[in-house]
């Protein structure tokens, strides 16, 4: 098997020739080409990893800059926690009415490099397992251009304002979903769609509010590549099991990414309650990374394993980024540990 065969029979729950992996990014690239002594560009081959994001990044003008600081396509702080810096608070902060959110300037979804992406993907999915678009969120980006604390007052006081921003953000969204399914064709492999909602103690929002605000877009977000033939791929942190019923009912079969420590089942659990309608990926805790033995990392990659890819399902990997602290000797045991790994009964 090619790593793309291998991913995508995971995801179909049947058992391939090893585990797939897979990771969000790894921010220690250099450290690891130096401990394996192999140019930065081979990282992820010699890793093993089996899917690749696939880049359509935005083209079109921005904004002009504030002082020093560069804005990104929607008004917002580019690198800023929310899109606030003392110079950018957040642009929609004191929108307190409909009709300004209408005059906002909300980007033009043709405005990403569609052609290239899909010159990418015709080369990558010689080998890889191809998603996209990727962080495309919409809560998030709602927080970003609000703020937090004052889109959770929308929401609640003003909920006709949060949602005419949370509208044009998803139909933005849904324009680029669509625009690049139909440039990409067969060699987009999963329609990837990313958000964040939660905490690692549940949801932010009640699940009420998530059903009324949400649901609804991620359902017709989830139809594109349903339509196209796509697997549904949806990245969300922290505990979101109170609503993961409704997003396997839309049509997610990928949940990105699985933090078992923050979950109130067991890893036994969630493969059993939720095992014949996901893939998993993920369930290696990066917040230990950083602190654990190789031998420690080895031990809790072959335990997940063991029970999350029993009968296919499960994309082994870090739950979120390797980050600049977790040493590469850490990042190379956990990857090499799944490579290593053999379950009776896989596909030849």
């Amino acid at each position: 098997m090619n790593s793309r065969e291998r991913q995508l029979a995971a995801i179909r729950h049947e058992t391939p020739d090893r585990i797939p992996v897979d990771v969000i990014t790894i921010e220690t690239r250099p450290e690891i080409a130096g401990l394996l002594g192999i140019a930065e560009e081979d990282v992820y081959d010699t890793l093993g990893i089996d899917g690749r994001i696939l880049p359509s990044p935005y083209i079109g003008p921005l904004p002009a800059a504030i002082g020093p600081f560069k804005l990104t396509q929607w008004g917002t702080a580019d690198g800023g926690p929310y899109g606030q810096t003392a110079a950018n608070p957040y642009p929609l902060a004191d929108a307190t009415t409909i009709a300004e959110i209408e005059r906002y300037p909300w980007p033009d979804a043709a405005l990403y490099d569609y052609e290239t992406a899909a010159q990418t993907a015709v080369e990558w999915s010689r080998r890889y397992a191809i998603r996209g678009p990727g962080w495309m969120p919409v809560f998030w980006r709602a927080c970003e251009l609000f703020g937090m604390e004052e889109a959770m007052w929308k929401m609640k006081m003003q909920p006709a304002v949060f949602e005419a921003a949370v509208e044009h953000l998803f139909e933005h969204i849904y324009d680029r979903c669509r625009r690049l399914v139909e440039a990409c064709g067969a060699h987009l492999d999963i329609l990837m769609i990313e958000d964040d909602f939660a905490s690692q103690q549940g949801l932010l929002i009640s699940p009420g509010d998530w059903r009324r605000f949400l649901k609804p877009r991620y359902a017709r977000l989830f139809e594109i590549g349903k339509r196209a033939g796509k697997f549904v791929w949806f990245h969300s942190c922290g505990n979101i099991t109170s609503v993961l019923p409704d997003l396997i009912d839309i049509g997610m079969d990928v949940w990105e990414t699985v933090q078992l420590h923050t979950l109130p089942v067991s890893p036994a659990q969630l493969k059993r309650e939720y095992g014949r309608s996901l893939t998993f990926f993920g369930g290696i805790n990066t917040q230990r990374l950083p602190f654990i033995s190789p031998v420690e990392v080895r031990a809790e990659v072959q335990q997940v394993i063991e029970i999350l890819g029993a009968g296919g399902g499960y994309i082994c990997g870090p739950d979120h980024h390797i980050k600049p602290d977790v040493p590469a000797e850490n990042t190379v045991a956990l990857f090499h540990t799944a490579l290593a790994f053999r379950q009776p009964g896989h596909t030849r």
